[in-house]
């Protein structure tokens, strides 16, 4: 599938990511009934909805609600301001809830969170915030009280505040982050991008339900490419994604806070544990695998969470920096033979059913469509019924890495070729298998 192919698949799925018009339709009437209590000038959407990077289902609003201008001199306690605003929603919105639904409110540490519940369960945090200094767009930035989020819309009613918390107010810059999304997301395989790869993090946690990685430090990490790739496609942006991650989860501390020098967003990741990282890197070894067989499989498989258990000599051509974006439609063939002649289709498929003797010596060759322009890279795979250390896998540059290759094991193995052009896409694969009798 070439490129242009992959693209349109993956950019399908992506949107089949975005919120459904009832959940929109939902976003729209409970933030509207908000607005009725706390003022429309006041209200302030942040987080993903506003950035257009959600992904459905959703069931979170994040808002901020402005209180005032920050003084050094004359502050609010972080306590009562959330607390006024807890009996504001409480004294009022009776009035407003959308019908059909029920609520609860309480404090989170450190936000008012409504509990709504009706055709879906949906969490709305109202932040009470001060309006400080502006950021390089002319935007507000704002103090808000710290806040200790779990994003989990089923986990918040176990997080509210308690007196002993400490309390603070903390910059941020909400509407700097979405500007910065306005931006870069002039190209919209950015935000499709995106929602990918938190549709990926989502599943994640089928195998792990602690394995929690903040959808917003992912953002951030395509945010930063597309800022430095401007031109990049959706197929691109991910492919440096899967093949960035494992490096990115092991080094915190690289994405620094917007509002707050010396705080990353991506400190997080010195609590992960060396088996969370296993399976990150095991996941994204099944994406990209799966990738360079994009025609055998739907995008949401390609992106569901799954761990691949590699045998520790097995190389991809992922492993070099190669996307492979394969045209079909360019005849492309490799076989072998015992001398320097080579059989065609025919001849071998007749050869296979009957099986290659032990101990013979092959030479692989390719047979149809070479091009000169192109690199060509092979590996030899093994029986996976053989023991681990007999398996192979090597993938090595202008020929197989023995030359001639020998027959000692019995089995079904097979000879892969990828040929790869002067911008690092593999854009031909052929494969050929080998069986070996007794």
């Amino acid at each position: 599938m070439i490129r242009s192919e992959v693209n349109n698949k993956l950019r399908e799925f992506a949107r089949s990511l975005s919120p459904t018009e009832r959940e929109r339709g939902v976003i729209s009437r409970i933030y509207s009934s908000l607005q009725e209590i706390l003022g429309k000038n006041d209200c302030i959407q942040i987080g993903s909805y506003p950035r257009y990077t959600a992904i459905t289902p959703i069931h979170d609003l994040d808002i901020l609600y402005v209180i005032g201008e920050w003084s050094d001199n004359d502050l609010q306690d972080p306590e009562r301001a959330l607390s006024e605003v807890k009996e504001l929603i409480k004294s009022n919105y009776d009035d407003y809830c959308p019908n059909g639904y029920s609520y609860d409110v309480g404090v989170q540490n450190h936000s008012v969170v409504i509990e709504l519940k009706g055709e879906a369960e949906f969490s709305v945090d109202i932040v009470p915030c001060y309006e400080w200094n502006k950021n390089e767009y002319g935007d507000y930035m704002y103090k808000v009280p710290e806040v200790i989020k779990v994003k989990d819309h089923k986990e918040r009613k176990n997080t509210y505040w308690s007196p002993t918390d400490k309390s603070s107010w903390i910059s941020s810059d909400p509407r700097g982050y979405i500007k910065q999304a306005q931006e870069v997301g002039s190209n919209d395989d950015f935000r499709k991008a995106v929602k990918i790869v938190k549709y990926w993090k989502q599943t994640l946690r089928d195998i792990d339900n602690n394995l929690k990685l903040k959808s917003f430090h992912l953002e951030q990490v395509i945010t930063r490419w597309f800022q430095n790739n401007s031109e990049e496609d959706l197929i691109g942006a991910l492919f440096y994604f899967f093949t960035e991650i494992s490096n990115i989860v092991d080094h915190p501390d690289c994405i620094e806070d917007r509002a707050q020098r010396g705080k990353y967003i991506d400190d997080y990741l010195k609590t992960i544990t060396d088996r969370q990282k296993s399976i990150v890197k095991k996941t994204r070894d099944m994406v990209l695998v799966r990738l360079e067989s994009i025609d055998d499989y739907e995008a949401e498989y390609i992106f569901k969470a799954q761990e691949y258990n590699r045998d520790p000599s097995e190389n991809f051509i992922f492993d070099f920096g190669y996307l492979s974006v394969i045209d079909l439609s360019h005849q492309f063939d490799i076989s072998y033979d015992q001398q320097d002649k080579f059989e065609n289709r025919r001849q071998r498929r007749a050869r296979m059913r009957k099986g290659i003797p032990k101990q013979k010596e092959l030479y692989f060759k390719i047979i149809d469509g070479f091009e000169a322009d192109l690199d060509y890279y092979w590996k030899v795979q093994n029986s996976k019924k053989l023991s681990v250390d007999k398996r192979r896998g090597e993938i090595t540059k202008g020929r197989t890495h023995n030359n001639p290759e020998h027959t000692e094991y019995t089995g079904e193995h097979y000879v892969e070729c990828f040929g790869v052009n002067g911008s690092g896409e593999c854009v031909r694969r052929a494969r050929c298998e080998v069986v070996i009798g007794d």
